[in-house]
């Protein structure tokens, strides 16, 4: 099913935050820390994934946690924003495709969505067997859109050319779902995944649909690994971020060892990741008020706290993205700003966005460097800005 709505400039309504999304938002990541469950399990029947070989972990590796100095700038976002015409569709994490359209999921509305920059015109599909729970999205190179479905429990690929869906299912977790939720593809066009509930990393061949996972250890004895966000480096290493227990870790596909790295705090949620043109890993620290790097060639592990430029700067870190110049984009609600970090001065800057109580929470870029960003304050908006 498809529909078409126009988006108008400027969001003609300002709310606090406190709307179902940041609620829900909350409460999956209470759930997650305190019992190792997601939010969005539902008994979704017999399912199975395709493939699927385990490869033992080695033992964990840890690292070492250092703060840096950085200095800190506030400035005013200079902002295009679009207004849906439903108040809150729940926008989760984009993606840009090579004609610059928008993808994302609509969690309350069940769909996919695509905006249209050039138009204003966003078109939307409900996904077979959909569950309210598109989290991410990511383009292969033939223009199709994957996505994670968490609570249908399957990795989706929708086919703009044909407007046709194709999933494939994943194994249960005791009659649960293994909660897909991140998603990033190699430079073999393999997608890389994360399952929060089954404790496990993915990988899908897009071409034969084969199914491979891994799985991670626990960061430490009664607690449960949850592994939340992914990135795939230059070399092929696979890096995620654990929602508990305060690690990062690498995956090797060649021998399918597995190695933790530990940060100060045992409490640390790794929320978003990515990485740099080096390898270095970035990842952010959804509660701790820091930025994080891991130097892939030593494991060495840099913790960098956000300067308090801005009230609330310390909270709410969502998504981070690598620029094409080598810059770390973060969205921070609790600053209501997209925070800049320029690793070559140690600078941070806050690029504070108009509209009260935003709730920014993802990021991509498009192929002119701007920085697209869903907002998830009431009512929802999507928004772009130009960066230099």
């Amino acid at each position: 099913m498809v529909r078409r709505r126009r988006l108008s400039d400027a969001p003609s309504r300002r709310h606090a935050p406190g709307g179902r999304w940041e609620r829900a938002l909350g409460f999956l990541i209470g759930i997650l820390v305190l019992a190792g469950l997601t939010l969005f399990i539902f008994s979704t029947g017999s399912t199975g994934s395709t493939g699927g070989v385990a490869h033992q972990p080695t033992a964990a590796g840890s690292g070492s946690a250092t703060p840096t100095n950085s200095t800190a700038g506030v400035k005013r976002a200079a902002t295009r924003d679009y207004s849906l015409s439903q108040p809150n569709p729940g926008v989760m994490q984009p993606a840009v495709d090579q004609q610059g359209n928008i993808w994302f999921g609509e969690m309350f509305a069940n769909a996919l969505a695509r905006l249209d920059p050039l138009s204003g015109t966003v078109s939307t599909w409900t996904p077979p067997g959909g569950r309210n729970n598109i989290m991410a999205t990511a383009i292969d190179r033939q223009g199709n859109v994957w996505f994670t479905e968490q609570a249908a429990n399957y990795i989706g690929r929708f086919h703009p050319s044909t407007r046709q869906f194709t999933i494939y299912p994943l194994s249960q977790v005791q009659g649960h779902s293994s909660a897909p939720q991140d998603l990033k593809f190699d430079a073999s066009g393999n997608l890389w995944f994360t399952e929060v509930n089954a404790a496990r990393i993915g990988r899908l061949d897009p071409v034969s649909g084969a199914i491979s996972t891994w799985p991670v250890p626990a960061p430490a004895k009664g607690v449960p690994s949850l592994p939340f966000c992914l990135a795939v480096a230059p070399s092929g290493q696979v890096w995620f971020g654990d929602l508990s227990g305060g690690t990062v870790g690498s995956l090797n596909p060649s021998t399918g060892a597995v190695r933790l790295y530990r940060l100060a705090s045992n409490r640390t949620e790794v929320y978003a990741m990515s990485t740099d043109a080096s390898g270095a890993v970035w990842f952010s620290e959804l509660q701790g008020g820091k930025l994080g790097r891991v130097n892939p060639s030593t494991g060495g592990v840099t913790e960098i706290p956000l300067p308090v430029a801005i009230s609330g700067a310390s909270s709410g870190m969502y998504d981070l993205q690598v620029a094409p110049n080598g810059d770390i984009w973060i969205a921070s609600a609790g600053a209501n700003a997209l925070v800049r970090y320029e690793p070559t001065t140690s600078r941070f800057t806050f690029y504070q966005l108009s509209i009260p109580a935003s709730i920014p929470f993802g990021l991509a870029f498009d192929r002119a460097g701007r920085l697209w960003f869903t907002a998830s304050t009431n009512p929802n908006y999507i928004g772009v800005m130009s960066v230099s």
